[in-house]
């Protein structure tokens, strides 16, 4: 039996790529065993003018960013970025025009085969207020602290309630749903990121496990589900294996990732997937015990010296990654020997 299987079941990393033509770091990916990738919409110009005749979300530029990450190795399972959404979130004029935008976006990953959107109901996005944090041995982490925040007024957009979320969360749903069953592309809903109630006025509602029951029950269908992020999960509850028994057999986890944090959700650093604990292995072995074998990938790592990572954009360093991916394999080797055998 090979590294990463059980029976037909096999460890599917799906791991985030965020560069615009190959790297060495996409040759890293396949070295360490690496078969899938999510990828965000592509960000390039066609040339120094900065204009284009299609938008990201267009089926030609897709698909040559398709093309290119299936060149490199790859298979493209998820997209994890998404056209504008702000005036969908908030119920402004012109949701419409970003309403279109998404059914574009989810009918031409239905043409292509990309399997799985990932997307967010955050006013405010996911958010850190430090990113220079000084880790384990040195290394560079980020957090989030809600004292940080005490003096900010309100985003662009204003403040919003939690029941204005909801009620333009169900008209989405409604509305995407039925596109996302024709096109056969799973939504995963990915948890408020930090998971309070509220940020500089504008409330948050994917923030609890009771919030995801809910989600699901909006629209009730198999395309209507969850991106099952432990680093925010793990701020909800200290019951990894509990919510994975809650969750996974509902058939609506579409996606996991695996990111370690400490703290609580008013004040967290990100740390290394090792400093986790045992809780990722008791998780790990709730999902071989439940069958389910991704795809996951790992999320936010802190960044090793010499890493040739952007600060700017915390926790996707290379190094950190790779690092987080040979710790994810080893859980899922570990949990497979011990519950069916594996060798």
């Amino acid at each position: 039996m090979s590294i990463g299987s059980v029976g037909t079941g096999r460890l599917r990393i799906a791991e985030i790529i965020l560069d615009s033509s190959p790297t060495v770091f996409w040759d890293m990916l396949r070295q360490v065993g690496v078969e899938e990738v999510t990828g965000i919409l592509p960000r390039a110009y066609p040339d120094w003018r900065q204009w284009r005749a299609w938008d990201p979300w267009d089926y030609a530029p897709l698909s040559n960013y398709k093309r290119m990450i299936e060149g490199a190795g790859f298979k493209l399972t998820i997209i994890e970025d998404n056209p504008p959404m702000d005036k969908l979130i908030y119920g402004l004029p012109g949701k419409e025009e970003q309403l279109n935008n998404v059914a574009k976006l989810i009918e031409n990953m239905g043409k292509l085969g990309i399997s799985t959107w990932v997307y967010n109901w955050m006013p405010t996005g996911w958010l850190r207020t430090r990113s220079t944090i000084r880790g384990r041995g040195g290394a560079y982490t980020a957090g989030f602290y809600e004292e940080d925040l005490k003096d900010s007024p309100p985003p662009k957009f204003g403040k919003i309630d939690a029941s204005t979320l909801w009620r333009t969360l169900k008209d989405f749903l409604e509305y995407i749903i039925p596109i996302a069953e024709s096109a056969n592309v799973k939504l995963a809903m990915h948890p408020d990121d930090p998971p309070i109630p509220e940020v500089a006025g504008t409330a948050r509602i994917m923030n609890s496990i009771e919030a995801f029951d809910k989600l699901l029950s909006l629209v009730k269908s198999e395309y209507n589900g969850i991106t099952m992020c432990l680093g925010n999960f793990s701020l909800m509850t200290s019951d990894l294996p509990g919510l994975i028994r809650h969750f996974v057999p509902t058939g609506r986890v579409f996606f996991v990732h695996f990111r370690a944090v400490k703290g609580t959700a008013r004040g967290f650093e990100e740390v290394f997937i090792d400093e986790a604990g045992g809780e990722f292995y008791l998780a790990m072995k709730e999902f071989v015990r439940h069958d389910f074998y991704g795809p996951f990938r790992v999320d936010h790592t802190p960044t090793l010296s010499g890493d040739i990572a952007q600060l700017s954009t915390p926790g996707y360093s290379a190094l950190g990654r790779l690092h987080a991916i040979g710790f994810l394999q080893g859980l899922f080797k570990a949990a497979v020997t011990e519950l069916k055998g594996g060798s």
